[in-house]
């Protein structure tokens, strides 16, 4: 049934931007821009792969040009650092730089995790899986990217304690699984039962 016809739904959706918009509240005292908090997050999350315009435009779901802006800006405020990749020379990467790590101590979602942690860990466990999936099942339904991280990826290949990526044929180190990468692919999964 689509969104018009539950209200539950249409609540759920409501409610996610409300909490969006709400963590956000105060972050005009800090001189930031809600997409610059949100290009740093992702820059300090990405992995070696991913650290690109283009992977934090889909991540943002926005265009190359607005995300470009946005990486600039904190290029000229040194909070990110630009350099080639090594993978391709062609490639421009970007760093966290020890200023943009120092801004993320004051991440405004800081507030919205601690009201989180209110939940118990049972609880946010599980609303952090049921996010997950609506994240991939929106950008299913955008058919855009949605960028999670390699242990939740169908690429991921483990041979013993051997980790690689199956689409690049790149090898990752286990401090990799947790990275946000523009590659992600939800493994399959049984959909939820109604009883669930």
């Amino acid at each position: 049934m689509g969104i018009q016809g539950s209200n539950t739904a249409s609540d759920l959706a409501e409610l996610l931007v409300q909490l969006g918009r709400a963590a956000y509240a105060d972050c005009a005292a800090g001189d930031l821009t809600p997409a610059q908090w949100t290009a740093l997050r992702f820059f300090s999350r990405a992995n070696r792969f991913s650290r690109t315009v283009s992977a934090f435009a889909d991540f943002h779901a926005t265009t190359r040009g607005t995300a470009s802006q946005t990486v600039r800006s904190l290029v000229e405020r040194e909070l990110l650092t630009r350099q080639a990749s090594e993978r391709d020379g062609r490639s421009v990467l970007f760093e966290l730089s020890a200023a943009g790590r120092h801004w993320l101590e004051r991440d405004p979602l800081h507030a919205l995790a601690r009201a989180g942690e209110r939940l118990g860990s049972e609880r946010e466990l599980l609303i952090t899986e049921e996010l997950r999936r609506l994240r991939d099942w929106l950008a299913e339904e955008r058919k855009g990217a949605a960028l999670g991280n390699c242990s939740r990826c169908g690429h991921l290949r483990r041979e013993g304690e051997k980790l690689s990526c199956g689409l690049l044929q790149e090898s990752l180190a286990e401090s990799e699984l947790q990275e946000y990468c523009v590659r992600y692919r939800p493994t399959a999964e049984v959909p939820p039962s109604d009883g669930e």
